[in-house]
């Protein structure tokens, strides 16, 4: 246990177990979200680009409202935006299960539903991830990061499989309006946090829109992280917004297989932020790392690819699961360490610009597929992605710095 004493120690830090509860409680009933919306996507239609499109609108936001969501995030209270999302995702579900009572699911709405619970994880993500860069001390902010991982992984995994159990019970429009009232109960656990405002003075001297962008472009190990970010979701996540289809039409999978296959990549890196935390929180070069974790996703979805049966599509899963763990950690770690307080939140809404590369790819993967076969294009991108991770490692030495 002596490895863990680090995760064990966050408990002694005020106010991070409600953080934590709060954290976990809001990603599963967004993990449990979209597998249920994936289900009812892949009730009414049977193409590769019909689920590409889906992952496209769901993170689109990422690139459109990131760079704004980052600025909300510095000029306001971490603490009251928060809050705001729980609200506003309540009134989202609340607006899904009124849709499903009085009218027949249309691809149209689906779309439309899930590009708005895109722009709620946007403004989350900053906001979450910069209060916690100022709620626990910089000497635990590392394994704060990691527990963060590992809740993150744990809903991953939980969410969906929950979801199809309670929709064998439960009517789906009634299944979401009770959502929306637990969903709500988040307010609660929210009650007594500290809002932890930035000082005025630390504000001015850090004080507009593009100094985020200024500030990312001058300091290169952060610029070079973002890049891999977006290219690495461009490329090396092909595997991850094609699984509903591999489970629904290559596997045939029953809809607890269909939950249970699209909530393994989850599982794994979930296992890999438990088993790998002692090695997660002493890597020194965190740059060389997500790089090397960046190829090989790109590799496994290669390999994933080639599998023919339900079960080595689930290991493979499983196993990038696992190579997840080290992309995210070591990323989140570069920007929140090396990023000044009041530029946070601006550097991490620059950090969703790139995820939302991941849409771009899922949805240019699908319309390939649709043309050459879905097999094929995955291979395309995965192999480009190889390419162009190892291009930058090279161009940007400052990836190898210790940190």
């Amino acid at each position: 246990m002596a490895y863990y004493s680090d995760l064990i120690n966050l408990k002694d830090e005020k106010f991070f177990k409600n953080f934590a509860i709060s954290s976990i409680y809001i990603y599963i009933l967004r993990f449990l979200d979209f597998a249920l919306v994936t289900w009812l996507l892949t009730n009414i239609s049977q193409t590769p680009s019909s689920i590409g499109l889906l992952i496209f609108v769901k993170f689109l936001p990422m690139i459109f409202s990131g760079i704004i969501s980052g600025w909300l995030v510095d000029k306001f209270a971490r603490l009251t935006l928060i809050r705001a999302v729980v609200i506003m995702t309540s009134l989202y579900l609340f607006v899904w299960g009124g849709y499903l009572s009085f009218f027949e699911t249309k691809l149209i709405f689906i779309y439309i539903l899930t590009f708005f619970s895109g722009i709620l994880i946007s403004l989350d993500i900053s906001s979450r991830q910069s209060y916690l860069a100022s709620l626990v001390t910089r000497k635990k902010l590392k394994s704060g990061i990691a527990l963060n991982i590992i809740l993150v992984n744990s809903a991953w995994f939980i969410g969906p499989n929950i979801g199809m159990f309670i929709m064998d019970f439960l009517a789906l429009d009634k299944l979401y309006l009770c959502l929306g009232f637990v969903n709500a109960l988040n307010l609660i656990i929210l009650f007594r946090m500290p809002k932890l405002n930035i000082t005025k003075s630390e504000k001015n001297k850090y004080s507009g829109f593009t100094n985020g962008i200024n500030f990312a472009i001058k300091n290169k190990i952060i610029f070079a992280t973002l890049l891999i970010v977006a290219i690495g979701n461009l490329t090396a996540f092909t595997f991850e917004s094609m699984t509903p289809y591999f489970a629904r039409f290559i596997y045939n999978a029953t809809p607890e297989q269909f939950s249970l296959m699209i909530s393994l990549q989850g599982l794994g890196a979930l296992l890999g932020s438990i088993i790998f935390f002692p090695l997660l929180i002493r890597i020194n070069r965190p740059g060389v790392v997500f790089v090397i974790a960046t190829i090989i996703l790109c590799i496994g979805s290669i390999i994933f690819t080639f599998n023919d049966t339900y079960l080595s599509g689930c290991f493979t899963l499983l196993i990038l699961g696992a190579g997840t763990t080290f992309f995210m950690n070591m990323h989140s770690r570069i920007l929140l360490s090396e990023t000044p307080n009041p530029l946070r939140g601006r550097i991490q809404g620059l950090a969703q610009f790139g995820i939302g590369f991941f849409p771009v790819g899922s949805l240019l993967v699908g319309i390939l597929g649709d043309n050459i076969g879905l097999l094929n294009s995955m291979r395309i991108f995965s192999f480009t992605g190889v390419i162009s991770a190892i291009i930058i490692l090279i161009l940007f030495k400052e990836l190898k710095t210790k940190l």
